[in-house]
């Protein structure tokens, strides 16, 4: 295990098994780093990592890291690389389609979806005319398919994909007052559009969904923001969000903001960022509860999610972020408290 090793994604395929992707002194300066734990994050242990840096804004490099099983993985934004031995080695792996940089991916299930853009890395979204695409692959042989989506024709940066085993969702959020974009499907295979909930004379943009079983789903909507605060409107949907109930208005401090849900979905989590850093929690009513208020200056989340209805992660300050800190967090308590996970042997 290396030393000074600073966090950026993490993912687990299980309560026990998970790996960070993250970087650590070396004797170049700074190395990409990848740790894996076997016990819940008591304990870790070193593997390989892709040959790329840690991406800042705008440049190459990679800035995720997601397992479908103990052995398929993947590294990714903007630049692609996979492993097939629980990463041990990794090769740059090929974009579908006519794809130049990742934006998304996700895995569940034994299928693995990848969004893509057709523009080269360092290239605004605003000057990429054409649309991002969706692919869909099998996770053992990898072959890709087209996602029978079309995404809208204007240039837009960000595609959320979320998965609940067979059970997908595809968003592109609407920004200054346009339509988002949802797509939902049952099977991978036939999809539909889904209404957003979101208040558009608000200039409210339905920014990330938390998909949970029996086609339950949760629904995030950000708008109205000011100076550090924004409304974050949550709902909750019990047929793949073709209708929808209101969850609850989290406090206002926090403009980007992610969604995650336990499994069981009895405990809902959003994280925010802006001039600060906080959490808020919902268990199963409308009163959303501050848990993490940070006086960090932004330096933000990623990857909030839930392994068991007790257990979760979290990573405040990602490694390339702006300040770096890079420190993984757990819960075992659904959410309610969180504390450092020392990434050590």
């Amino acid at each position: 295990m290396p030393s000074g090793f600073r966090a950026q994604s993490t993912t687990w395929t299980s309560p026990t098994h998970g790996w960070v992707l993250g970087t650590a002194p070396c004797s170049t300066g700074e190395c990409t780093t990848v740790v894996t734990s076997h016990d819940g994050g008591g304990t870790w242990s070193a593997v390989a990592a892709p040959p790329a840096p840690l991406a800042p804004p705008g440049e190459a490099g990679i800035t995720e890291i997601r397992f479908a099983d103990a052995h398929h993985g993947w590294a990714f934004g903007p630049d692609f690389y996979s492993t097939s031995n629980g990463g041990h080695s990794w090769r740059k792996a090929s974009l579908p389609g006519d794809g130049q940089r990742v934006i998304s991916l996700a895995t569940d299930a034994g299928v693995v979806y990848a969004a893509v853009s057709p523009c080269a890395v360092g290239v605004p979204p605003y000057e990429c005319e054409k649309p991002n695409s969706v692919w869909r692959a099998n996770v053992n042989h990898g072959k890709w398919h087209r996602v029978p989506v079309n995404l809208p024709t204007k240039p837009a940066e960000g595609v959320v994909i979320a998965l609940h085993n067979r059970t997908g969702y595809i968003l592109v959020p609407g920004t200054a007052g346009d339509p988002d974009t949802l797509f939902a499907s049952t099977n991978g295979r036939r999809w539909s559009t889904r209404p957003s909930p979101c208040d558009k004379q608000g200039a409210e943009a339905l920014v990330d969904i938390a998909p949970m079983p029996h086609k339950r789903v949760a629904l995030l909507c950000v708008g109205d923001a000011g100076f550090s605060k924004a409304t974050k409107h949550v709902f909750r949907s019990t047929d793949t969000a073709k209708t929808t109930t209101d969850a609850g208005i989290t406090p206002r401090l926090g403009i980007q903001s992610t969604l995650a849900a336990t499994p069981s979905g009895s405990t809902l989590a959003v994280a925010s960022v802006s001039s600060g850093s906080w959490l808020y929690r919902n268990t199963a009513n409308a009163t959303w509860n501050t848990v993490l208020d940070e006086a960090d200056g932004g330096s933000g989340w990623n990857n909030l999610l839930f392994t068991t209805n007790q257990d979760g992660f979290l990573i405040h300050a990602p490694a390339a972020g702006w300040t770096g800190e890079g420190t993984l967090l757990t819960t075992h308590d659904a959410g309610a408290t969180w504390t450092p996970v020392p990434i050590s042997s």
